[in-house]
């Protein structure tokens, strides 16, 4: 009990303050030396939130840019994840370190000596010990949340990582304050920047990944993007809906096959949730995928969903950051659970503002009038609400883009 006590005490009385000084003399260091070692690591895809900040840093001579692919290796599929970083890199023609699964991991600190590093999530213990976090809170840790955070608490705000990386770039003002309401330093690191995934959403050129119909004819084009918690008595068991919804969506699928085009966008972490499970398994979940894969108006989506939102017509989830992130598009949107009250306890103020801005489903009569009426009848009565919450919290501030804001403050300290 005691050295529990002493270790809270050194680390949220001591510790935290000491690392703050420490990155101020470390970044006395990079003046007088000039050029700056950016590493950015990538973990998968889906998570990559870096493209244009990456862009405008190794356009600047003041930095040396790498990126090093560093796939969480206790995922069943981290394979497939190094293999979609392969694709989404080299179709760009950008250079990185490759992961061999049967070497030895690449040791980011020996070989690139990073002076800067940017982490996709703020999970101690999460990737292979060459790559983990641990280990470089002595240089200037960056971090922009791979998701809208529409929680708070400490798992959101004051885990060490928080803590200790040198900046966290937030999404909006309500986020920061947050921080300061929750984390250990108050969120002094912290700077609100936007959320990354807005200069994507706000460009132009989206390219529709949704396959060609065969007939002729037009049909609406909807999402369905299930959360990956499929137990029942876990953290997420209000968004453990899955095995509810898995049967009835395939029979949607095939009863509004001549005017619905669907989109099965799992989350990523949802293949290993089934693979591990009793009750599917690997045969019966690969299936299940491959239906959704092969039906005449269905297509399935594990990558990049930025341009599958703006060229589609409207969604139905029980995802955290999905209840935020499709607002870009403004378009109408469901959320799944048959008890959502649970849910709304855990958000903060932002994420209930996104919420409320939801079309509710609790069960097939739900989903089946959101399709009929809002989708198909084009009867959206929160199309306004959706507006306003857009201008008011979505755009980037100052005008510019969030990659700018990143960059900028980047510049202004090194």
């Amino acid at each position: 009990m005691l050295k529990k006590v002493f270790c809270y005490l050194w680390l949220h009385g001591w510790k935290y303050r000491v690392i703050e000084g420490q990155h101020q003399r470390y970044l006395e260091q990079l003046r007088r030396r000039g050029r700056v070692n950016v590493v950015f690591t990538a973990i998968d895809v889906t998570l990559w939130r870096y493209q244009h900040l990456y862009e405008l840093l190794a356009a600047d001579e003041r930095f040396n840019v790498s990126i090093v692919l560093t796939p969480c290796t206790s995922r069943l599929h981290a394979d497939k994840d190094v293999e979609g970083l392969r694709r989404y890199f080299d179709q760009r023609g950008m250079r990185y370190v490759d992961f061999d699964f049967g070497g030895k991991p690449f040791d980011i600190k020996r070989e690139l000596n990073p002076d800067i590093i940017f982490y996709t999530q703020p999970y101690e213990y999460l990737l292979e010990d060459e790559h983990d976090c641990r280990h470089f809170y002595d240089r200037l840790i960056c971090y922009v949340p791979y998701a809208f955070w529409t929680a708070s608490g400490k798992l959101s705000y004051d885990l060490h990582f928080h803590n200790q990386a040198w900046r966290l770039y937030y999404s909006t003002a309500m986020h920061l304050e947050d921080a300061r309401q929750t984390a250990t330093n108050k969120g002094r690191n912290v700077r609100v920047t936007g959320y990354p995934n807005a200069d994507d959403y706000l460009g132009t050129g989206h390219k529709s990944p949704w396959a060609a119909s065969t007939d002729g004819r037009q049909r609406k084009r909807i999402i369905w993007a299930p959360h990956y918690s499929i137990k029942e008595k876990s953290t997420f068991a209000p968004r453990s809906n899955f095995l509810l919804m898995a049967d009835l969506m395939v029979s949607l699928a095939r009863e509004y096959a001549d005017r619905v085009q669907l989109a099965f966008k799992p989350h990523p972490a949802l293949l290993t949730q089934l693979y591990e499970d009793s009750r599917w398994g690997r045969e019966r979940t690969d299936a299940y995928y491959d239906l959704w894969r092969t039906m005449g108006n269905t297509q399935l989506e594990t990558g990049a969903f930025i341009d599958l939102f703006m060229t589609s017509d409207a969604m139905i989830h029980d995802s955290a950051s999905f209840s935020v992130e499709y607002h870009y598009t403004r378009k109408p949107v469901m959320f799944v659970s048959s008890n959502p009250l649970p849910i709304l306890e855990g958000m903060n103020d932002f994420g209930k503002k996104a919420f409320a801005l939801h079309y509710q489903g609790h069960n097939e009569a739900d989903i089946r009038h959101f399709i009929d009426d809002v989708v198909l009848g084009d009867n959206d009565p929160l199309l306004p609400q959706r507006e306003q919450f857009f201008h008011d919290y979505l755009l980037p501030p100052g005008g510019k883009s969030v990659a700018q804001n990143i960059y900028e403050d980047i510049v202004g300290e090194v």
